[in-house]
């Protein structure tokens, strides 16, 4: 079916046509702007809705019109807003007729019944629609209805209350979005009716594809009162005298500085409340947010953001959400066309296209998060968050020009399934941080993974200069930023924090419990919260990169800060727990020598069963692959982690301290300040990692009942869906499946180079290293140690023993506990920021990094000496008879 789209630009018509196109219809936006992120195989009118000929091309062929086009921001020229208003609407039903369009579902408002007092009894659909005149926004939505009624065409108005959500970016955002809400002659304890955007949409394509007519109104149970909104979302509320607010607010009005006229306001605070039981009973949909679930969702939204006047602007100690996340193959500002950057017919369904300005990509400590071939639905969470940090981070230092566009969609590639940093993006990056140098920036996150690549192509990026002025507004934005975003980071990260404990807490004892609107609802919160969550944790990456280098280049030392009591150490903190309770006891020892081991401790060593599971409900969320949606955790197989705790029993007792209690580390403030960062960075990624545990639980429970309804082969077949593609399904779900299938199997096989310059090609097998021979990394910390490797997967983390040495192309926390009994670690990728050598720091573990093509060129079961301080790994002789694990 087509469907027009008018107003697609705006919260309601982005969310809605995303969903009728997921669903496979042919979708047209009409708006005067094309959103970045609006879908490239969807025709787009860029016009006016006062535009005949515009709207005439949008609607052409259209079977269903979903009319979301308003003026939403109010402004002193009454003809201005009936023109597009009324006048809109008209050219809309005109089109329709001359196309023969059947039916219109039409974006009204509460505000069609106008303002009423407080004591008014719920009014229904049938109730007569009586707004003032003067309320424009009321009165037109009602004149709208009454052209719709007139129209002899199928139709459906439907009243949602105010719209509140993590993703509104509209005028309810910019008027509560204010420092203070005014509390007029007791207003702040009057309860309102509030919707989620979610429940918008779902119910406009309901209605978009069904057959019912007429006005429906839309609202979520339980009506919160302004005082508890504010609350909520960390707003003052001031007892205003009501004619000088709107003395004071006609004179702002009238000089263009605020949204709001007096008589907008007026109807603000006196929203009259809508009887919903035709919703429910008639149409039989029931919302799935609750009112004050709407309002703590939509505190996500503001969060970071004040208004001022006009316009909504970023507090410079606060980090934002990112609404939108422009296409990846969005042209430069000069309209460079970004190219494939592989092979033909190696260039996967997500590959990132390349401006060729921009041409250096390495792998590095980016593989940690998403080793790869990653799935689709991990693409549609964890990529989206990296992308969305390039997002945030461009807009936030400020930059412009192709380079701003190029951070913003491609400083994260995307090649055969697998992820890459843009080390020429990264040196803009650097560039617009007064006091960083963007070389030695590039080499302390990527470490010497680029070698002799270089940073840029023949022909050199187009700078924006501008004028001296804005050059100093900028400088002096992107510092107190810097300042401002350090200085919070702690907030930043207990807010976060609270973000995802808030969201288990929505969630039931047994997810069956939930209704299919819910779980869909919860899904795309779980997976806004991995973004968000990714958001925070490239800032802190950015911040500990950046700090660390000042440190070096202060303390004169090639050391890098290490921090104490990260979280990403608390995995081991937990198997060492563990295997000291287990010592005590030689029932609980025998217990964990079992080949079902969980079964042997439930009845053997109940002590320990019990510990085991209360460990994990602290760090089962990881496990190796963990960001990977369909990598299973600890918690999915805890006989894994009991079999590590068997392991660890071969090493002596611990006596480390619990996590986040460790002493502070000695040394200049610099480095003290890196340390920190590195903590910050930490506890934001254990929370990402937190949520994405929680959506793979979800998206299981979605794939159980989608195989149920033989939608779905397989459970596993929902992770070959994008998360937006769950809210509305392709038609094609089962070909689509394999099709995604296919193409990861045969990327699996493609071996990427660690880093490229423009194009890239597989690798080609190295030889292995004969006795003798050496490979050289980066050390990262310990001494020397001896030991036979064993090459690592997420797949094969069960078959290191205690004294090996675990090689492995890079490590994630899923990875940790094995630090506890390998006898070192050694990475293909990764530099002084990575994670196997912020953890092996922290536990006092052997470790090199950056020790390119180690998995292919180490011998599997060669005995090698690795030596921490040098980064040189040595392949022995067998007759050796130095002592294996012996260290120096």
């Amino acid at each position: 079916m087509k469907i027009a789209v008018t107003g697609a630009s705006g919260v309601f018509g982005r969310g809605i046509a995303a969903r009728l196109r997921s669903e496979g219809h042919q979708i047209v936006g009409l708006a005067r702007h094309r959103p970045e992120n609006w879908f490239h195989d969807s025709e787009f009118i860029e016009a006016d809705i006062r535009d005949q000929s515009g709207v005439r091309r949008a609607i052409e062929g259209a079977d269903v019109v979903a009319h979301c086009a308003w003026v939403v921001n109010s402004t002193p020229d009454e003809a201005f807003t009936r023109e597009i208003n009324l006048g809109g609407t008209e050219n809309v039903l005109a089109e329709m007729d001359r196309a023969g369009s059947r039916r219109i579902v039409f974006a009204s408002s509460v505000l069609a019944y106008g303002a009423r007092p407080a004591d008014t009894p719920t009014l229904t659909e049938d109730d007569e629609l009586l707004p003032a005149a003067d309320h424009w926004y009321g009165y037109h939505k009602s004149k709208v209805e009454a052209m719709l009624a007139h129209s002899g065409k199928e139709w459906v108005a439907i009243r949602p209350g105010i719209v509140v959500g993590r993703d509104v970016d509209n005028i309810v955002m910019k008027l509560l979005a204010s420092p203070m809400f005014p509390n007029v002659e007791g207003s702040a304890d009057r309860p309102i009716q509030v919707v989620h955007t979610d429940d918008v949409h779902r119910l406009f394509v309901r209605a978009v594809l069904g057959n019912e007519v007429g006005a429906v109104n839309l609202a979520a149970s339980g009506e919160p009162t302004f005082r508890e909104i504010t609350t909520a979302i960390g707003r003052t509320l001031a007892p205003v005298n009501k004619r000088m607010l709107k003395a004071g607010l006609g004179v702002l009005f009238r000089r263009g500085l605020v949204e709001a006229s007096p008589s907008e306001f007026d109807l603000l605070l006196n929203f009259p409340i809508m009887n919903t039981d035709r919703l429910v009973n008639e149409w039989g949909y029931r919302p799935a947010w609750t009112g004050q679930e709407c309002i703590e969702d939509f505190a996500l939204a503001v969060r970071g953001r004040v208004s001022l006047g006009k316009k909504v602007v970023d507090l410079p100690w606060r980090t934002a959400l990112v609404h939108d996340v422009p296409a990846v193959d969005t042209p430069a500002t000069d309209g460079q066309v970004p190219v494939p950057a592989g092979p033909d017919g190696l260039n996967g369904e997500f590959d990132t296209p390349v401006d060729p300005r921009y041409p250096t990509f390495v792998a590095s400590n980016l593989s940690e998060a998403l080793p790869g071939p990653f799935s689709p639905a991990s693409a549609s969470s964890t990529v989206r968050g990296f992308q969305s940090g390039g997002v945030s981070i461009a807009r936030r230092l400020k930059l412009r020009g192709t380079a701003a566009v190029e951070v913003s969609t491609r400083s994260i590639g995307v090649f055969a399934h697998r992820l890459h940093a843009g080390v020429t993006s990264t040196y803009y990056m650097a560039d617009a941080m007064p006091g960083t140098n963007p070389d030695s920036l590039n080499a302390q996150f990527f470490g010497r993974v680029l070698g002799d690549t270089p940073v840029f192509g023949d022909q050199r990026p187009p700078i924006d200069r501008p004028g001296i002025v804005t050059r100093i507004g900028d400088l002096i934005s992107v510092a107190s930023t810097g300042i401002g975003l350090l200085a919070g980071s702690a907030r930043d990260s207990d807010a976060y924090v609270a973000d995802v404990d808030r969201l288990e807490r929505l969630l039931p004892d047994d997810l069956g419990d939930l209704d299919d609107a819910r779980l869909e609802s919860l899904i795309m919160l779980a997976r806004d919260l991995v973004a968000y969550g990714w958001v925070l944790a490239s800032w802190s990456a950015l911040f500990a990169t950046a700090t660390a280098t000042a440190a070096e280049r202060i303390t004169k030392s090639g050391a890098t800060a290490g921090a104490e009591g990260i979280a990403s150490g608390r995995a081991i903190s937990s198997l060492r727990r563990l295997a000291d309770l287990a010592r005590t006891d030689d029932a609980s020892v025998e217990a964990l020598a079992s080949d079902d081991v969980v079964a042997a401790l439930r009845t053997k060593a109940p002590r320990l069963h019990d510990a085991l599971f209360e460990e994990l409900a602290l760090v089962g969320h990881r496990g190796p692959g963990e960001c990977e949606l369909r990598s299973a955790t600890y918690s999915d197989n805890p006989a894994l982690f009991a079999r590590m705790v068997a392991k660890t029993l071969s090493g002596e007792p611990s006596d480390d301290q619990l996590p986040g209690r460790s002493p502070a580390r000695r040394g200049p403030a610099v480095a003290r300040l890196a340390a920190w960062q590195l903590k910050q960075r930490e506890i934001r990624r254990d929370k990402v990692v937190r949520s994405t545990w929680v959506l793979r639980s979800l998206l299981r429970e979605i794939g159980c009942r989608l195989v149920a309804k033989g939608t779905l082969n397989s459970v596993d077949d929902v992770f070959y869906l994008l998360v937006d593609e769950l809210e509305a399904l392709p038609p094609d779900v089962s070909e689509l499946v394999a099709r995604r299938r296919a193409e990861q199997e045969r990327l699996a096989a493609i071996e990427l180079p660690s880093a490229f310059h423009g194009r890239w090609a597989p690798v080609a097998d190295d030889s292995l290293l004969a006795p003798g021979e050496k490979l050289t990394g980066l050390g990262v910390s310990g001494g020397r140690i001896r030991g036979r490797v064993r090459i690592v997967t997420t797949d094969s983390i069960d078959d290191l023993e205690p004294g090996d040495v675990m090689v492995a192309e890079v490590t994630d926390v899923g990875y940790t506990p094995a630090f506890q009994y390998a006898a070192a670690v050694v990475t293909n990728l990764g530099g002084p920021m990575s994670h196997a050598a912020i953890v092996a720091r922290e536990f006092g573990v052997t470790c090199v990094v950056d020790a390119r093509d180690a998995t292919r060129r180490l011998p599997h079961g060669a005995l090698v000496e690795v030596d921490g301080r040098s980064g040189e790994i040595v392949v022995l002789a067998e007759d050796d008879t130095t002592r294996q694990g012996a260290s120096s």
